[in-house]
């Protein structure tokens, strides 16, 4: 350890060198007196200098490096981070072998709000195409119902469509689990049953809307209009049909834009983030004494370099006053 009082140590002495000095009567044995005092401290301000420009300075590295991984292998130990770990090597796992499958490209990480907000508003469009329709035919609380129940059909099977469309190169490759491409073919069918059925019953209740306001019901020979017809009514419903499809094409375009190609690549790096967030949080406490510790060695390091200007400075007194003792002395 160094000497923080090796300066209160000397100065008294070098201070009573320069009192005899400065009192003009020369004694030859206490001349003899100051200059070994002083050379002595000399050798030990020398020794203490050589210590603090590098023995010191290695011992503060080497105990900073011992208790940074104590308090690392502390954190390491727990069972809780031990978990988190292994939880963290599987997801990484997973996903570099997806990634290696993508050419190794990683996902563009697209936020799910972000992901999900054009296909709502795609389901609003399709409320305001479809609720007149609903409203019509159905009291308001059974309308609303409806007509959210069908929106959320086209969102999720444009969802589902455009994925499927994006990944169906590497969801019928050889090399893939067939339980897992029977389960994703499943999914897209009833989808697609869904989406069906909701297109069907809403151009039908729209076909039905039309068609009473045309006058043309049943038992019904002639219209209010006399020359109504299916092509009348057609000529209604058609644009809200094509509507309707224009929803979910572009729905399904939107979504095939921003799949990946390696189904699960994008789940699997998430997962990858997620666990490894775990594992940060785990470390939080070892980063937070790392850092106490660094700031601690940095200050020693600061204080050390203070003691050794002013050690420095102090040995050249010493020496400065040996040289006026040693001229007196000759003299």
């Amino acid at each position: 350890m160094p000497n923080d009082l090796l300066r209160e140590e000397v100065e008294p002495i070098r201070r009573a060198a320069l009192a005899y000095i400065a009192a003009g009567r020369p004694d030859a044995r206490q001349c003899n007196g100051h200059l070994r005092a002083l050379k002595n401290c000399e050798g030990r301000l020398s020794t203490e200098l050589e210590d603090r420009g590098k023995r010191y300075l290695d011992e503060l590295d080497a105990d900073e490096a011992a208790r940074i991984d104590a308090s690392r292998e502390e954190i390491e130990q727990s069972s809780g981070y031990e978990r988190d770990s292994e939880a963290q090597k599987a997801a990484l796992q997973g996903f570099e072998n997806l990634r290696h499958v993508n050419g190794g490209r990683f996902p563009w990480n697209v936020s799910p709000v972000l992901y999900v907000i054009p296909l709502l508003m795609l389901g609003v469009v399709e409320w305001y195409v479809n609720f007149s329709t609903f409203s019509t035919m159905f009291i308001p609380v059974f309308a609303i119902s409806a007509t959210v129940i069908v929106a959320a059909v086209f969102a999720g099977a444009s969802h589902l469509h455009g994925a499927y469309l994006k990944q169906i190169s590497e969801i019928i490759d050889p090399s893939v689990d067939y339980r897992n491409v029977l389960g994703r073919k499943i999914v897209v069918v009833i989808v697609t049953v869904l989406l069906v059925a909701a297109f069907a019953t809403v151009v039908w209740l729209r076909w039905l809307v039309i068609a009473e306001q045309l006058g043309i019901g049943i038992g019904t020979a002639g219209g209010t209009f006399g020359g109504a017809s299916s092509s009348m009514i057609w000529s209604k419903v058609g644009p809200t049909v094509v509507i309707n499809f224009l929803i979910w094409g572009l729905g399904t375009l939107y979504s095939w834009a921003l799949q990946e190609k390696v189904p699960d690549l994008r789940e699997s790096y998430r997962e990858y983030l997620r666990a490894s967030r775990a594992v940060d949080r785990r470390l939080r406490p070892f980063h937070a004494e790392e850092k106490r510790l660094n700031a601690y060695y940095v200050r020693e390091r600061e204080k050390n370099k203070i003691a050794v200007g002013e050690y420095t400075t102090l040995l050249e007194n010493v020496r400065s006053t040996i040289d006026r003792l040693q001229q007196e002395k000759s003299a």
